[in-house]
């Protein structure tokens, strides 16, 4: 059986989920995230890494 999922309040647990999905699943290294604004004005978030 998969362990209990962690408390809301478990400070700890909370900052190592935050951790997990911010390095690329094809290269390894950290994804940044950008806004890019299209020509009609809609703004989308982009995550930049090896560009895949």
């Amino acid at each position: 059986m998969a362990e209990k999922a962690k408390s809301k309040t478990d400070v700890a647990a909370r900052a190592e989920n935050k951790g997990k999905g911010q390095n690329c699943r094809f290269c390894g290294k950290k994804v940044d995230v950008v806004i890019s604004v299209s020509p009609m004005g809609r703004k989308k978030m982009r995550r930049l890494c090896c560009e895949k």
